[in-house]
């Protein structure tokens, strides 16, 4: 019986795996290693995210606001409001955004939280409505790629490190392993940036 970081490994390639599979089959490894950061990951992504996103999470796009004559119509940015608003995190659950990639055939719409709507409806100076990002398919399915990526990474490194498992349990000495070893315990660090970028939390 293989090992179980090697099942995982095996799993990651085969795009027929689930994303969702791949995060419960790591988060199992996770538990067992005690590896609490990777853990905590695997966690957000199956839940979603509350705060601040990884980078992979900023999806690029475009506004639009709800003419009432005309419907959707495009907001026009300008330079300064382009620098921090031509990305937005999203913040919902692996499932979530797996759904959203396979009910649209084309471009996807998020509605925006109120605060941000608010604020874009104060640049309109009187005339208020509603307003969403506009989005291409690529965008999420680049999100659920990159989750897949991280978790075939980390069990190859995992692998590289002789913590490979039999069948579902590990040795101590992999328990032990994995702990002490820094690039383990600190794989989640590189998923953020230094700066965050500005937080519009998705409704």
């Amino acid at each position: 019986m293989e090992g179980i970081v090697i099942d995982l490994e095996k799993e990651a390639l085969d795009e027929s795996v689930s994303v969702e599979s791949l995060l419960r089959k790591a988060y199992l490894v996770a538990r067992k290693l005690k590896l609490k950061d990777f853990e905590e990951w695997v966690n957000k992504e199956q839940n979603g995210y509350n705060g601040e996103v990884p980078d992979y999470r900023m999806i690029g796009g475009n506004y639009k606001a709800w003419n009432p004559y005309r419907g959707w119509m495009p907001v026009i940015l300008t330079p300064e409001m382009g620098k921090f608003m031509s990305k937005i995190p999203l913040h919902q659950s692996v499932s979530a955004l797996t759904e959203t990639y396979a009910s649209h055939e084309k471009g996807i719409q998020f509605t925006l939280s109120a605060e941000l709507n608010d604020f874009l409806n104060k640049t309109t100076y009187g005339f208020e409505t509603q307003f969403a990002f506009d989005t291409s398919r690529s965008e999420i399915y680049r999100i659920l790629s990159t989750v897949r990526n991280k978790i075939l990474e980390w069990a190859l490194l995992l692998e590289e490190n002789g913590i490979i498992g039999e069948g579902m349990t590990f040795t101590e000495e992999e328990k032990q392993k994995a702990q002490n070893t820094q690039i383990i315990n600190n794989y989640t660090n590189n998923f953020y940036s230094e700066v965050s970028d500005v937080d519009m939390k998705q409704g």
